[in-house]
C-alpha cells in the first residue's frame, strides 16, 4: 500500500492522497529513502509516516502534517515548511538548512544533530524539542519560541 500512496504524492495528487489517508489512518506508511524533492505536498496528511533518509528538498510542505513521523536523516533543504506540524517527530540528523519554517511547530520533536543552518524562523515553536548538537548558524534564535528546549551543544545554550 505504501507504493500506491507514494505514487499519489509523486504525481501531486495530495487531495486524493488525503482522502485515502483519512480512510486508512492506521496504515503505517513506509517512504524510507523516497524522493519527493521539489514536489507540492502542501497540506498533505503525512502523520506517522516512516520517511527515514527521504528527500523533501525544495518541496512545498506548507501546512503539511508530520506529527509522530520518523524523519531521521531526511532532507528538507530549502523546503517551504511554513505552518507545518512536526510535533513529536523523530528528526535526528535531518537537513533543514535554508528551509522556511515560519509558524512551524516542532513541539516535542527530536532534532538532535539536525542541520538547521540559515533556517528561516518566525513564530517557530520548539517547546520541549530536543535540539542537542543541532547546527543553527544563521538561524534567528529571537524569532523562535524555545521554552524548555534542550539546546546543549548549540550556540543557543545561554538562557534568555
Amino acid at each position: 500500500m505504501s507504493g500506491e500512496a507514494l505514487k499519489m504524492l509523486q504525481e501531486g495528487k495530495v487531495q486524493e492522497f488525503n482522502e485515502w489517508r483519512m480512510k486508512n489512518l492506521t496504515v503505517k506508511l513506509d517512504f524510507a529513502g523516497a524522493d519527493l524533492s521539489g514536489r507540492d505536498l502542501a497540506g498533505a496528511y503525512l502523520n506517522g509516516i516512516v520517511a527515514t533518509n527521504a528527500s523533501f528538498a525544495r518541496a512545498n510542505l506548507s501546512g503539511a502534517n508530520f506529527v509522530q513521523a520518523d524523519l531521521n536523516g531526511a532532507n528538507f533543504e530549502g523546503a517551504n515548511c511554513g505552518s507545518t506540524l512536526f510535533m513529536y517527530a523523530e528528526m535526528k540528523n535531518a537537513n533543514l538548512a535554508g528551509a522556511d519554517a515560519q509558524k512551524t511547530n516542532f513541539m516535542w520533536a527530536n532534532l538532535q544533530g539536525a542541520d538547521m543552518s540559515n533556517m528561516r524562523m518566525l513564530q517557530t515553536v520548539f517547546v520541549e524539542a530536543n535540539m542537542q548538537n543541532a547546527k543553527v548558524a544563521g538561524a534567528d534564535k529571537a524569532a523562535a519560541y524555545l521554552k524548555y528546549a534542550r539546546l546543549e551543544g548549540t550556540p543557543w545554550t545561554d538562557k534568555r
